[in-house]
C-alpha cells in the first residue's frame, strides 16, 4: 500500500525504511557526480597550498610587531615631549612611563605632586611663592623652575625612592623623612646640582639620602668621604621627643671644596633638625646671604662657609646656637659695625672655640668686649678686616687662646693685653700700628710660640733675647719696624731655638756687628738682615748655615770686602742679596755654581771687571741685579731664558744685547741712551724697558728691593717679588704665559 508522498511502509523492526535510505542516498550522490566530475589535487599543488599558509602566518606576526613598535614609539614621544619631563635633571630621575599609554602612572604622579604642593605649602616647608611654575625654560635647557619646585617635582614623580608623601591632617612621624629628602633635594637644586656640581655624591639617585656620599682621597692615602653624614641616634636634649624613632637621620653635609657650585643656599636646611655639620667650601659662584633660620639648627656645632661669595650681615639668630664650637667664615663678602653691635650675638655662643672672619672687608668697628665672654675660644682669626682702635683689656681673659691672628688691620696702642696669655702657639700682628715698645717682658710668658709675625708695627726697642730660647719656634718676623741696639749675642750663642726657620728683621735700625753666634741657627732656611745698620766684617759662621735656601745681608755698612767664599758652600740658596754691601773687585766665577738660585742681586757696590759667563749656568735665574758698578765688557748671558728682570745700568758694559733680547724680559735696564757728546750709544739695545745715559743720575732711581714680604697665608714661602715697577712671581713661566 502507498501513500501520497511514496514513504515506504515501515515494518515493525524499522530495516526497510534504513535500507531504502541508504539506496536513496547512493542515487543523488551519483547524479552529482555525473552533474559535476570529481578533481583530483597534484602533491604540488599541496606544497604550494601550505608555502602560502606559512607566509600568511609570517605576515601576521610581523604586522602585530610593527604594530607593539609604534606604540612604543608614541609613548615615548608623549614622554619626552612633556616640558614638565623635561625640566628634571637628566640622569637622576626615577620617573616612569606608560608605554601601552594608559596613563595610570601620569595620574599617580600628578596627584603625589599635588598632595607633595599641599603639604609644603599647609605646613610651611617652603615659602608658597617658590613652589609656583614658571613658564618657559632656562638658557641652554636649565629649568628656570625654583629649585624648591624642581625638588617637589623629583621627590613626587621621578624619585625612584617613591617615599611616601604625607598627608595635611596632622603631623606624624613619617612628615621628617620626608621633608629630610625634600630639604637635601632643594640644596642640590638651589646650588647648582644638576648643572654645574663636578662630584654629584649620588645626590637623587634612588638610594637613601644617607647613602648619598662618595670616597675621595687627597694624593698622601688619606681617604675622606664627602656628602651626607647622617647617625643613627641624633644627641637629643633631655625631655625632647625623638620624632625618628632611632632611624637614619641626616647630621651632617660635608661637600667637597671647590665643586663649582651656583646659586644660593636654601632656607629648606633649617628643616634637618639635627644638623650638627655644615661645611660648604671654596665656591665662588656661591652667593647670596646666610637665610637667618640656619640659626634654629640648635645641635649645630660645625659651620664652616669659607672662601665662597657670601655677603650680607652675619645672622643674628646665630645667638641660639649654644653648641656651636666652630665658625669659619672668611673669604666672603659679608658686612658688620662692631659699633653697631652686629657682632653682639656672638656673646651667646659661649661653645665656640674656633671663629674665624678674616678677608672681610666690610666687617668693621674696635675689636669687641665681648670676645672675654667665649672663655673657650682657641682660635681667633680677625686679618685683613676693617678694624681699628686699641684692643681691649678683656682680651686677656681669653686664656684658651692658641692662635691669635689680627693682622692687616688699623690697631693700635698697647699689646700688654696679650702678654699673660701663656698658651698662645701662633700671633700674627703685622701690617698694624701699635707704636709699642719691645723688651725682654715682651711675650715672655708665650713658652709655646711656634709662629711669632709682628712685622709692620711700628715698634719700637730691641730684639728680646728670650725668643730665642724658644724650642718650638719656626718663624720669628720682626721685620719693619723701629728696632734699635744690638742682636741679643749671648742669647744667641745659648740659643734652644733649634728649630728655628726663618728669621726676617730687615728694615729696622740694628746696630753692631752681625754676631758669630748666628751659626748657632742651624734650622735656618731663611735669613733676611738687611736695610739696618750692621757694621764690620760679615761672619764666616753664616757660611755653616748650609740648609739657607734664602740670604739678604744688603744696604748695610759691612767693610769693604770682595764676596765672601764661604758663599761657595751655600748650595741650596736660591736667592741671594749683597746689594750695596760694600763688595769691591771681581765677580767670583764660582757664584756659577750656585745652579739653585733663582734671584741674585750685587747691586750698588764697588764690582770690576767684566762679568763672568759662568753665570750663564744659572738657568734658573729670574732676576739679575747688577746695576750701580764699574763692569765693563760685553753682557753675553743668552743661555738665561727665564730671566725677567735685568738691571744692568750705571756700569761700563758695552757691545749688544742681542742675545738677551731673543727672549722676553719684563724689566730690561741699560745704558743705552746717547750721553752728551757722545756719537755712539754705550750699550746697543733693542729691547730694553728703560735706556739709561751717563749723566743722569736718576734715570733708575727705583727701589728694586727683592725682599722676602712673608705671609703666614702662604707658610711663609716666596709667592713673588714686589718691585716698585711691578711683581715677579717665581711660579709663573711668563715665557709660556
Amino acid at each position: 500500500m502507498s501513500t501520497g508522498n511514496n514513504r515506504p511502509e515501515v515494518d515493525d523492526d524499522g530495516a526497510t525504511i534504513l535500507d531504502d535510505g541508504l539506496s536513496m542516498c547512493d542515487e543523488e550522490l551519483q547524479q552529482q557526480q555525473q552533474q559535476q566530475p570529481y578533481q583530483q589535487i597534484t602533491s604540488a599543488q599541496a606544497a604550494a597550498i601550505r608555502s602560502n599558509a606559512k607566509q600568511y602566518k609570517f605576515f601576521t606576526l610581523f604586522l602585530l610587531f610593527f604594530t607593539f613598535l609604534i606604540s612604543v614609539i608614541v609613548a615615548t614621544v608623549r614622554y619626552y615631549g612633556n616640558p614638565r619631563m623635561m625640566a628634571q635633571e637628566n640622569g637622576n630621575g626615577g620617573g616612569m612611563f606608560d608605554p601601552w599609554g594608559n596613563k595610570l602612572r601620569e595620574k599617580e604622579n600628578a596627584q603625589r605632586l599635588k598632595m607633595t604642593l599641599d603639604y609644603l605649602i599647609y605646613y610651611d616647608v617652603s615659602d608658597p611663592e617658590t613652589l609656583e611654575p614658571e613658564a618657559g625654560f632656562g638658557m641652554l635647557g636649565v629649568s628656570s623652575y625654583s629649585p624648591q619646585y624642581r625638588a617637589a617635582l623629583w621627590i613626587s614623580q621621578d624619585d625612584k625612592y617613591r617615599i611616601s608623601i604625607p598627608s595635611t591632617n596632622e603631623p606624624s612621624r613619617e612628615d621628617y623623612p620626608f621633608k629630610q629628602r625634600y630639604a637635601l633635594a632643594v640644596l642640590y637644586f638651589a646650588t647648582g646640582g644638576a648643572e654645574s656640581w663636578i662630584w654629584k655624591m649620588k645626590f637623587l639617585t634612588g638610594l637613601h639620602e644617607c647613602n648619598w656620599l662618595d670616597q675621595f682621597a687627597n694624593g698622601f692615602d688619606d681617604v675622606f668621604f664627602y656628602g651626607v653624614i647622617c647617625d643613627g641616634k641624633p644627641d637629643l636634649p633631655e625631655g625632647e621627643e625623638d620624632l625618628w624613632s632611632g632611624r637614619r637621620t641626616v647630621t651632617g653635609i660635608s661637600l667637597p671644596p671647590m665643586n663649582q657650585m651656583l646659586g644660593t643656599l636654601p632656607a629648606e636646611i633649617r628643616h634637618l633638625g639635627y644638623m650638627k655639620l655644615l661645611s660648604i667650601q671654596q665656591n665662588q659662584g656661591l652667593v647670596g646671604s646666610i637665610p637667618f633660620q640656619y640659626g634654629w639648627l640648635k645641635h649645630m656645632s660645625l659651620l664652616s662657609l669659607r672662601f665662597n661669595s657670601l655677603s650680607g650681615k652675619i645672622p643674628r639668630e646665630f645667638a641660639h646656637l649654644k653648641n656651636m664650637q666652630y665658625l669659619g667664615l672668611e673669604r666672603n663678602q659679608f658686612s658688620a659695625n662692631t659699633l653697631q653691635g652686629d657682632l653682639d650675638f656672638m656673646q651667646e655662643m659661649t661653645s665656640l672655640k674656633f671663629l674665624t672672619l678674616d678677608y672681610n672687608a666690610a666687617i668693621t668697628g674696635t675689636l669687641p668686649d665681648f670676645l672675654s665672654d667665649l672663655p673657650n675660644l682657641q682660635v681667633l682669626s680677625l686679618s685683613n678686616l676693617g678694624m681699628y682702635g686699641t684692643l681691649p683689656p678683656s682680651l686677656s681673659n681669653l686664656t684658651q687662646l692658641k692662635q691669635l691672628y689680627l693682622d692687616d688691620n688699623a690697631f693700635e696702642g698697647s699689646i700688654d693685653m696679650i702678654q699673660s696669655l701663656t698658651k698662645l702657639t701662633q700671633v700674627y700682628l703685622e701690617d698694624n700700628n701699635f707704636n709699642d715698645t719691645l723688651d725682654d717682658t715682651s711675650f715672655a710668658n708665650s713658652k709655646n710660640l711656634v709662629h711669632l709675625d709682628i712685622s709692620n708695627c711700628s715698634f719700637g726697642g730691641s730684639v728680646p733675647g728670650h725668643l730665642f730660647n724658644l724650642t718650638q719656634l719656626t718663624v720669628l718676623d720682626m721685620s719693619l719696624n723701629n728696632l734699635e741696639g744690638k742682636l741679643p749675642a749671648e742669647a744667641m750663642f745659648n740659643t734652644q731655638a733649634t728649630n728655628l726657620q726663618f728669621l726676617s728683621l730687615h728694615t729696622n735700625n740694628i746696630t753692631g756687628p752681625i754676631p758669630m753666634s748666628i751659626g748657632k741657627l742651624k734650622s735656618l732656611r731663611t735669613l733676611d738682615l738687611s736695610i739696618n745698620q750692621f757694621s764690620g766684617d760679615l761672619p764666616t759662621e753664616i757660611g755653616e748655615l748650609v740648609d739657607l735656601n734664602i740670604l739678604f745681608l744688603g744696604k748695610n755698612n759691612f767693610t769693604e770686602a770682595p764676596v765672601r767664599e764661604w758663599i761657595r758652600n751655600m748650595t741650596q740658596l736660591t736667592e741671594l742679596s749683597l746689594k750695596s754691601s760694600s763688595l769691591n773687585e771681581t765677580i767670583p766665577e764660582w757664584l756659577g755654581e750656585l745652579t739653585d738660585l733663582t734671584f741674585l742681586d750685587l747691586g750698588e757696590n764697588d764690582l770690576t771687571n767684566t762679568i763672568p759667563q759662568s753665570l750663564g749656568n744659572l738657568t734658573k735665574l729670574m732676576v739679575l741685579i747688577l746695576n750701580g758698578n764699574r763692569l765693563n765688557g760685553e753682557l753675553g748671558l743668552g743661555q738665561l731664558e727665564k730671566l725677567e728682570t735685568l738691571l744692568i745700568d750705571d756700569n761700563d758694559l758695552t757691545g749688544n744685547t742681542d742675545a738677551m733680547c731673543a727672549h722676553d724680559i719684563t724689566h730690561f735696564i741699560a745704558d743705552c741712551a746717547h750721553s752728551i757728546g757722545a756719537f755712539d750709544v754705550e750699550l746697543n739695545c733693542t729691547c730694553c724697558t728703560l735706556c739709561c745715559a751717563d749723566e743722569n743720575t736718576t734715570c733708575n732711581d727705583a727701589e728694586w728691593l727683592g725682599n722676602h714680604k712673608a705671609l703666614w697665608e702662604y707658610g711663609y714661602n716666596r709667592m713673588y717679588w714686589d718691585f716698585e715697577e711691578g711683581i715677579v712671581s717665581p711660579f709663573i713661566d711668563y715665557n709660556n704665559s
